[in-house]
């Protein structure tokens, strides 16, 4: 049956971050809301962290992690951050008032909301968007001694905790977190109707986490990987479009894209490539003086960031969901050279330009001696988002994941965790 001819939805849309930031995860989070408001009624509903509440929620939530670390379970801090009792029971209530169909929950740290919905309303359905797995990403930066960003949540703090939190404690955090963060994945994983991943590779990660024997209340866990849906914006460059140049996108505020910044600093130190290298971007730190770098600021037209020409440099160094950088930049016709956590749940059949970091000196140096490459290149990576990342089918997928069972199964009874996959194209 067509999604347009079933019944439309009343869904309360559960989000930690302010939408209207378009930086992080917001932008993928408002093309989820545009999906799902061509056919459905969607009320957006903030929770919000015991930082923005008043005493009894900071109380609440410190009671909280004592009781947790009594019964050897302690909470993340990403989750406490939002536990405050009073706040869960007010977005709680709301939504009981609001008779929805189905709700959206904006990651784990939606864990002590999930909770309370569960006790007043347990049959709902409730899709909670994990986008990547905090986990894997806290386990990362402590494997690797990275430092610690607090990202949407930063400004909220009192600027000593904050930076307490980002240089001091970085890593205490970073280890406490990638301690804690497996449990609460798991039971928020296990208590939701549906639990959604960008990456097809974190969504077998979490499916680990629950033993093969694990049952939610209406049968095996349903754990989806949807990556995001890209429109094509332009045909791939090839041959003649001189002069060539590099481009980067993305703010400092995010640890992925200050690792990556960088690095490509240090290159462009080290090397001094003739190719100048364009970064695009908000940052926060102060605009490194390097030979061949020019600083554009927060882009406002795309069409110029990727115009033919264009190569995107990706060089994650930051594991953890999907480089949606790199999707834009096949869909704007450029090609991309970027490493394999870059090229994460992006396999492009045949892509040529999925290379270690240690192996790019060449391609930064002589970009003119990889003309047929970087013509491939970008053929094949807007191929890849014409067959795996259409619009169309990331409305499909998401369509599915929240409409109700009682409307369409999310898995036949006894299905494995792996047979509950819904991709979008």
């Amino acid at each position: 049956m067509d999604s347009h001819s079933r019944p439309a939805l009343r869904i309360a849309f559960v989000t930690t971050r302010d939408l209207a930031q378009r930086n992080g995860r917001t932008p993928i989070m408002g093309h989820i809301l545009v999906a799902l408001r061509r056919q459905h009624t969607v009320e957006v509903i903030t929770l919000h962290s015991v930082l923005q509440g008043g005493r009894a929620d900071r109380l609440g939530a410190a009671a909280a992690w004592l009781a947790g670390l009594a019964s050897g379970r302690p909470p993340p801090l990403q989750c406490l951050l939002y536990a405050g009792p009073g706040e869960a029971e007010r977005v709680a209530a709301r939504i009981a008032a609001g008779a929805f169909d189905a709700v959206y929950l904006d990651t784990v740290r939606c864990q002590t909301l999930l909770r309370t919905l569960r006790r007043a309303l347990p049959d709902l359905h409730i899709v909670t968007d994990f986008d990547d797995l905090m986990s894997r990403r806290m386990t990362y930066l402590r494997h690797h001694r990275l430092p610690l960003l607090t990202g949407h949540v930063g400004p909220h703090f009192p600027r000593w905790a904050r930076r307490l939190a980002e240089g001091p404690l970085a890593r205490l955090v970073t280890a406490y977190e990638a301690r804690t963060l497996p449990a609460a994945e798991r039971e928020v994983m296990l208590a939701s109707s549906a639990t959604v991943l960008l990456s097809p590779v974190e969504r077998q990660m979490l499916c680990r986490y629950a033993p093969p024997e694990a049952q939610s209340k209406d049968g095996p866990p349903v754990v989806r990987a949807i990556p995001p849906g890209v429109p094509l914006r332009a045909e791939p460059w090839g041959h003649g479009h001189a002069p060539l140049r590099f481009v980067f996108i993305g703010s400092d505020r995010q640890l992925q894209n200050r690792t990556a910044i960088d690095f490509l600093l240090d290159q462009w130190r080290r090397l001094k490539p003739a190719t100048p290298l364009h970064i695009h971007g908000r940052q926060t730190r102060p605009l490194a003086n390097v030979p061949g770098v020019h600083w554009h600021g927060y882009a406002d037209d795309l069409a110029q960031v990727y115009r033919p020409g264009s190569i995107a440099l990706v060089p994650a160094l930051v594991a953890g969901g999907i480089k949606t950088k790199v999707a834009e930049a096949w869909a704007w016709g450029c090609p991309v050279l970027g490493n394999r956590t870059a090229m994460e749940g992006l396999r492009a059949p045949g892509y040529p330009l999925t290379l270690s970091e240690d192996q790019w000196d060449p391609y930064l140096t002589q970009p003119e001696a990889y003309a047929d490459l970087w013509a491939d290149a970008a053929r094949k990576g807007a191929a890849f988002v014409r067959r795996a990342l259409s619009p169309a089918g990331f409305e499909r997928a998401w369509e599915m994941a929240l409409r109700p069972k009682s409307a369409t199964r999310e898995a036949p009874a006894g299905a494995s965790l792996i047979d509950a996959e819904q991709a979008s194209g």
